[in-house]
């Protein structure tokens, strides 16, 4: 028989516009499926963004979805309570919360620390989201974050005692270790990939570079931690060529999409800006393939799996140094370029505009290969395996009606 594992996440299938946190726990899914059964309890919507509730689902009941059941809670059934009648029914043999921040997985917490399936070993997957530039910039403010408050409560009450934490990368650990303290039990697992990305990629389809023309795309949600506006900041020193620059993705933030916009305001003529909203996984990466680089002035990713697609669309990278990506100017698949430099990024993206259809086609295959490199890496894979093994080995399976 199959051992259980039950999943409390944010969002999941059928939505799109959630981010790479939603693609973690769709992987593990699809490459553990055929060893442990699937419980997945999450949100009716698709997310922060968009919150109507799905019409392809039930609300309220389990869903067969592909490999997996799915709960989709409504805001009446996300309580408490309810989380713990959902874990005495499915009696699983691991929990696995991706994201730190979330309702569903806070509140499974809470129902954890009343009492009743203490047995059940817990993995937590921040998925970058500890600390990170995005949550740090306020922690020493006069007005703390709700985030920080947060985090000062759960320590308090010991919300967290027992966790197994599930860090994406070495740097993600030591990021665990500043906030939540050195003596937590931190297991480094790379998330989980899709085993394959376009497979029918060719590198003709990629668009024609022609000299003193580039078309850029951000494919990402549209919220400060992304950055986006530092890149339309570098865009206005732009006078000279024609760039397409696609801005592709949920404005999660409306005070800083206003902040965007300004920066749009400022851009010269020669600046073409295409704002189109968030696109679903299949129109995303038909727009990576038809696009020349990828941008992302991010301030932090624990992971990033719009990485990996863009590269696997043979769309090298123009990004941030705060990312696990650094290795891809190596590889000759883009740059990783300090935040705090901003003539270099101005540099880069002169150095994209001058470059001709021979050497672009050179970097887009060096591209595609990097992302065949690392999809076919069973490292991340065996990695996950060990720390699912693991965590199981320390199950009671102490369950008991409250």
């Amino acid at each position: 028989m199959k051992k259980k594992i039950m999943i409390f996440c944010d969002f999941y299938l059928p939505g799109f516009k959630s981010g790479g946190g939603m693609w973690t726990v769709v992987n593990l899914v699809e490459r553990f499926s055929d060893q442990y059964d699937f419980s997945i309890v999450t949100r009716n919507y698709d997310s922060i963004g968009d919150t109507k509730p799905f019409t392809t689902v039930k609300t309220d009941e389990w869903n067969d979805l592909g490999n997996a059941a799915v709960f989709y809670c409504s805001a009446e059934t996300l309580t408490v309570e309810h989380s713990s009648s959902l874990v005495r029914e499915v009696e699983p043999d691991l929990l696995y919360l991706n994201s730190f921040f979330g309702k569903p997985q806070r509140t499974l917490l809470y129902a954890r620390k009343r009492g009743g399936f203490e047995g059940i070993p817990v993995v937590l997957a921040p998925c970058g989201e500890l600390p990170g530039a995005s949550l740090s910039l306020k922690r020493w403010s006069l007005k703390p974050s709700k985030k920080w408050i947060y985090i000062a409560y759960a320590k308090s009450i010991n919300l967290y005692k027992d966790i197994i934490w599930k860090a994406s990368s070495d740097l993600e650990k030591n990021e665990i270790s500043a906030v939540m303290g050195g003596n937590c039990n931190i297991e480094v697992a790379p998330d989980l990939v899709p085993k394959v990305i376009l497979p029918e990629f060719t590198i003709e389809q990629k668009p024609k570079k022609e000299k003193g023309s580039v078309k850029f795309i951000f494919l990402s949600r549209i919220v400060p931690k992304k950055n986006l506006a530092f890149f339309f900041e570098r865009l206005v020193d732009i006078r000279e060529g024609n760039v397409t620059f696609d801005v592709v993705g949920p404005q999660e933030d409306s005070v800083y999409w206003k902040e965007c916009l300004r920066s749009i305001g400022r851009l010269p003529d020669n600046i073409e800006v295409n704002i189109t909203g968030p696109a679903s996984y299949p129109e995303g990466l038909k727009m990576l393939t038809d696009s020349h680089f990828f941008i992302l002035p991010t301030l932090n990713e624990n992971f990033g799996y719009v990485f990996i697609e863009s590269l696997a669309a043979g769309c090298p990278l123009l990004i941030s140094d705060r990312t696990l990506w650094g290795g891809v100017e190596a590889q000759n698949a883009g740059w990783a370029v300090p935040l705090e430099s901003p003539d270099m990024w101005l540099d880069k993206i002169i150095y994209c505009l001058d470059m001709d259809d021979v050497n672009y086609r050179k970097m887009a295959v060096a591209a595609r290969n990097y992302a065949d490199t690392w999809l076919a890496e069973s490292k991340f894979e065996e990695d996950s395996a060990r720390l699912l093994k693991k965590a199981m080995t320390t199950s009671r399976r102490v369950i008991t009606d409250q």
